[in-house]
């Protein structure tokens, strides 16, 4: 335990700054558990898991040495740890258990902890296990709103390590399958395109054009499978991005027809720009796709430069579809298989910001993507015809 404790401001800055860092979750927790333990003031601070079948309580991360008595990697009854009332009633916080009605509790009979202030977590809506502060001394006064605000804001943060540190491993899994995947079939596919184009040269037919039309949209499907699989990564890197930039460059690869693209004021903020522009590139498809040929297409910047935005003027998307569509798979148009949103989805996620579809002004679809770091860049508006 430390000598003094941080001061709340700085504390949360610290916490932040532990997080943020590109090190591995164990490391990060360590480093929040032991910011925790000098801002409540206790002994030790531990990262549990808890599986309520087994009734197993384990303790991930410790800041208690190997020597202690509850250290990393050790497990122990559930019945016996004040945690089994935590993952049921919420956060508990006890100063001084034996006069606290605490005495007859097994836990308290078991490990004669005085102290105790410990935070359920929940990953992917599931009990995940706690996060505990623990002494066995009592203290002098309870945990302070200040404190059990603080002890909550590292659970929660946790939360969401462990939930980034989830879909990597999914996303690991998944890019190797998909890899695997196309490669197995991207040979067959290259001996049909080749003998495709050998018998085309020598007689061409409208069945053999279908064959090669066909044979390149698979080709096209087995890139969207990669690219949903490796978009959707962490991103690590970002650099400075202009909203209207980058949406030009997307606009100038896509096959636009009739349609136009308008580019409010320019918006400027932090993301890695190949997989902002598969981003703007997809919407953009989406939006051909459903709206026609001639559809009105507008990008801009949120209120309170929260986030930029994507609309356009088409038909729009149905109340009852909005849930699904960035599910993978999911389609309302007769050609593809529903992986276009979904990697927009990835993306997002990748980024950590939040995406949304609502109905635009024009009564189209209006894709809203918040949680970015950006800010407005007052430029008039430009139009762009595809």
């Amino acid at each position: 335990m430390g000598e003094s404790a941080p001061k709340t401001d700085e504390a949360r800055k610290t916490l932040y700054q532990i997080l943020r860092a590109e090190r591995p979750l164990d490391t990060k927790a360590e480093q929040a558990l032991q910011l925790g333990e000098e801002y409540l003031k206790v002994d030790n601070a531990h990262l549990a898991r808890i599986d309520p079948d087994s009734e197993l309580w384990r303790s991930l991360v410790s800041t208690d040495d190997e020597g202690g008595r509850f250290p990393a990697g050790l497990t122990l009854d559930l019945g016996l740890s004040y945690c089994r009332r935590t993952i049921t009633e919420g956060t508990i916080t006890l100063h001084k258990a034996s006069e606290q009605g605490w005495e007859d509790d097994p836990a308290y009979k078991k490990h004669q902890l005085e102290c105790y202030h410990g935070t359920p977590l929940t990953v992917e809506g599931e009990i995940y296990g706690t996060l505990c502060f623990v002494s066995v001394t009592p203290r002098p006064e309870p945990f302070t709103a200040d404190e059990t605000m603080f002890a909550e804001l590292i659970a929660r943060m946790l939360e969401h390590e462990i939930e980034r540190e989830r879909m990597d491993e999914q996303l690991a899994q998944l890019d190797q399958f998909a890899s695997t995947v196309s490669h197995d079939l991207r040979n067959p596919l290259n001996v049909a395109q080749l003998r495709v184009d050998i018998e085309r040269r020598e007689r061409d037919s409208e069945h053999l054009t279908a064959a090669a039309q066909s044979l390149e949209r698979m080709e096209e499907l087995i890139d969207d499978v990669l690219s949903l699989a490796r978009q959707a990564r962490t991103v690590t890197e970002t650099e400075q991005l202009s909203i209207r930039a980058v949406a030009t460059q997307s606009w100038d690869v896509v096959r636009t027809h009739d349609a136009t693209l308008s580019v409010a004021s320019d918006y400027e903020f932090q993301g890695d720009r190949q997989r902002v522009r598969q981003l703007l590139e997809n919407l953009f498809r989406n939006a051909i796709e459903h709206g026609g040929n001639a559809v009105s297409v507008t990008v801009g910047p949120l209120p309170e430069d929260e986030g930029f935005y994507v609309e356009d003027d088409g038909p729009g998307i149905p109340a009852e579809q909005q849930d699904h569509i960035f599910d993978v798979g999911y389609t309302t148009g007769e050609e593809g298989i529903g992986l276009g949103l979904a990697i927009v989805s990835g993306i997002v996620a990748a980024h950590d910001w939040e995406i949304t579809v609502v109905e635009s002004d024009g009564g189209g679809a209006r894709f809203e993507i918040t949680d970015v770091l950006g800010e407005v860049v007052d430029t008039p508006g430009q139009w762009y015809n595809g």
